[in-house]
């Protein structure tokens, strides 16, 4: 949904958030939504900034990065963002000198894409390697079992690769 800056009134705009939705695509990876995406804007025109603020709710089902098993995520996002125009940046010859409290700003034309805002705001949330617990014992490297479900007859040691010089003169040593 597409709000023109020029239509936003001086006490603002206020939506609620209520839509079903089957998957978030970002960067060509789809999350499946298990639910509806709930929450709510409000916008509102201060001066020549733009402030947004809102929260939205949802949950998606997101691979684990020890076991590839879907798991259900919960997502809670609160957020206030704040807008300059663009000709703040199309300005020639000045430069503008951001703090670092502003430099996380954004920067808006003649609407803003109010869907776009709130589908980044819950990818953003999403975690890095997501786990589904933190006692995941994730997949055997040798044979591919999910360690989690049951145990693989692999015997298998994980040795660090830089302590191999050290077992190499181990083992020399014990054979002189």
């Amino acid at each position: 949904m597409e709000i023109r800056i020029a239509d936003i009134p001086l006490e603002g705009l206020f939506f609620e958030v209520e839509e079903q939705r089957d998957y978030l695509e970002w960067n060509k990876e789809r999350y499946p939504f298990q639910g509806p995406l709930r929450g709510w804007l409000t916008i509102r025109l201060m001066g020549i900034r733009l402030l947004v603020k809102g929260e939205i709710h949802a949950s998606l089902l997101l691979p684990c990065s020890r076991c590839l098993e879907e798991f259900p995520y919960k997502v809670d996002v609160e957020f206030l963002d704040e807008y300059l125009p663009l000709e703040v940046l199309e300005r020639e010859g000045e430069e503008v000198e951001i703090s670092r409290d502003k430099a996380d700003l954004s920067f808006y034309g003649e609407v803003i894409d109010m869907e776009a805002l709130y589908l980044e705001k819950i990818y953003l949330s999403l975690p890095m390697k997501p786990l589904c617990s933190q006692e995941c014992k994730g997949l055997c490297p040798y044979c591919g079992i999910n360690l989690n479900r049951q145990s693989c007859q692999c015997h298998w040691e994980e040795v660090d690769p830089r302590w191999e010089p050290l077992k190499a003169l181990k083992n020399g040593l014990i054979k002189n």
